[in-house]
């Protein structure tokens, strides 16, 4: 017997906006707001290693993964400014697709910010 998509959303996320505001020095300071909290199938698609010309040491080692979640009726206002929270973890949205344009599953392809 196979699980279906909805049984494979086991992984709560957080999506959070970026919000400006302007601080005392004349600049931007940007302030993280929870846009919603889903369900997500989390599936890693990939890695690679980025390494300096001149050290030859490992300055960077991206991964990329990708979150399904269901439709709820705010695919237009999620968008790549936005990041996604998984417990201690944090991924900058790259991409967003809505599975074969039918409204009910949408997914979001993402890279780890190991930085954070």
């Amino acid at each position: 017997m196979s699980v279906s998509r909805v049984g494979k959303t086991k992984n709560l996320i957080t999506l959070q906006n970026a919000d400006l505001s302007t601080d005392n020095m004349g600049g931007y300071t940007t302030a993280r707001s929870t846009y919603v909290t889903a369900y997500a199938k989390m599936t890693p698609k990939g890695g690679k290693e980025i390494f300096s010309d001149k050290t030859g040491r490992q300055i960077e080692n991206p991964h990329t993964y990708e979150f399904l979640i269901r439709h709820n009726g705010t695919k237009n206002a999620i968008n790549t400014k936005m990041r996604i929270l998984y417990g201690t973890r944090t991924f900058n949205i790259i991409k967003i697709n809505d599975e074969n344009d039918n409204n009910n599953y949408i997914t979001l392809e993402a890279i780890e910010d190991v930085a954070n």
